[in-house]
């Protein structure tokens, strides 16, 4: 008999925040196998889960209140935390109350960006429940470096903010049965906040169905001389990584190989980057699109750009260009937290001239790419497999 299942989701996710979207959408495929679920969204966002057609799940959605809206937008207001946002709407502690009174739930996830108190909430009305929490890195880096550069007020101000993140993870492991993360590092980051609530944390890396189109065609493939430009382009991050690329990198790989294209990939493009485009022939926005048109733009180029700053969503679209056998450039914030062994399974840089010398040499070295993409390949295989990380969850839960 399957089991029933309440999860917590909070579409109230940054614009920077495309993995965590995706990871939501992963997670709910995967438990769908085994359980029924009541899927409670809490968001002002009138988006519609992308599984809803599936008959074992149901899906309520709370409209979250424009003051918690405002407690996302101005982090200066009060400290808070990466693990949960704080505070909690009544409509939303009125939901869960109603939905525990009409059914009984043997498990409860809890995505990041949910209220921390809904937890309190939750253990007090299913005090038996499995309360599985997917949790995110609790000090980002622009953080950390501001803690340690700020002086005065500032400083003060991001030592208490630490000090009460530490206080509230702390809180969050002990009313959890399970803390799910993404990287080894935020693992372990987790791990020692907590010694005695250790063994609660597991790493649940992203995941691609190689079994699934596009990823599972067949045959040789011909490259072209093109390169693809492949994250988010509307969000403050993956706009400003677009500029700076067309402004320091783009001129410098032209110089060498003057007849190659650039496609982008992305969902919406900020106007700023479409003006920039619009000024070079040789640059071609594509949008997304149907996932195998974007595929066939990858699988083509000769190399796919990766995210030049942290918050571009780059996790994701790295394993896609790996299961499509395109070698991948990126910088060190886009794929520190994979698996990757530069100048093996991926090229890294760390400045524009770096940049558009691994492009360069990709462009004209078609022996070096296939190389690169055959490692990735075997590096996805191995610890990105869908099946590999279906299975663990599932043991898990």
């Amino acid at each position: 008999m399957r089991e029933r299942m309440l999860f917590l989701s909070a579409r109230s996710h940054s614009p920077e925040d495309t993995e965590g979207y995706i990871r939501t959408k992963n997670f709910l495929d995967i438990l769908l196998e085994r359980f029924d679920i009541d899927l409670l969204e809490y968001s002002h966002l009138r988006r519609e889960t992308p599984v809803l057609r599936n008959p074992a799940l149901t899906v309520h959605q709370v409209k979250q209140p424009a003051a918690a809206r405002r407690s996302l937008l101005f982090r200066l207001k009060r400290p808070r935390s990466e693990v949960a946002v704080t505070g909690n709407g009544k409509s939303l502690r009125a939901a869960i109350t109603e939905m525990c009174r009409l059914h009984s739930y043997s498990h409860v996830f809890v995505t990041h960006g949910m209220p921390g108190n809904s937890l309190n909430l939750i253990s007090s009305l299913l005090p038996e429940a499995v309360i599985v929490a997917d949790v995110r890195r609790f000090g980002s880096r622009q953080a950390q470096s501001r803690a340690a550069a700020g002086h005065g007020i500032s400083k003060g101000y991001y030592k208490l903010n630490a000090a009460l993140i530490r206080r509230e993870v702390r809180r969050l492991m002990t009313k959890t049965s399970l803390l799910l993360t993404a990287t080894e590092g935020e693992a372990l980051s987790f791990k020692a906040v907590s010694f005695a609530d250790a063994g609660k944390v597991h790493v649940v890396p992203p995941y691609i169905d190689l079994d699934e189109l596009p990823y599972c065609a067949n045959g040789h493939i011909f490259k072209d001389n093109s390169i693809v430009l492949h994250w988010d382009m509307d969000s403050t991050h993956g706009k400003n990584a677009a500029l700076l690329f067309f402004r320091k990198v783009y001129p410098l790989i032209q110089a060498e190989v003057p007849d190659f294209r650039c496609y982008i990939i992305s969902g919406k493009v900020h106007p700023e980057v479409a003006a920039a485009a619009q000024k070079d022939s040789s640059i071609v926005i594509t949008g997304t699109g149907e996932a195998e048109q974007s595929a066939g733009y990858i699988r083509r180029a000769r190399a796919v750009v990766v995210s030049l700053s942290e918050g571009c969503g780059s996790q994701v679209k790295i394993l896609e260009a790996w299961a499509l056998r395109t070698p991948v450039v990126s910088s060190l914030n886009g794929s520190e937290e994979l698996i990757c062994e530069p100048g093996r399974n991926i090229l890294l840089a760390g400045t524009p001239a770096a940049f558009a010398d691994h492009l360069v040499r990709l462009l004209t070295m078609p022996e070096l790419g296939s190389i690169i993409a055959d490692q990735a390949y075997r590096t996805l295989s191995e610890h990105y497999a869908a099946d590999g990380v279906k299975a663990k969850v599932l043991n898990l839960v």
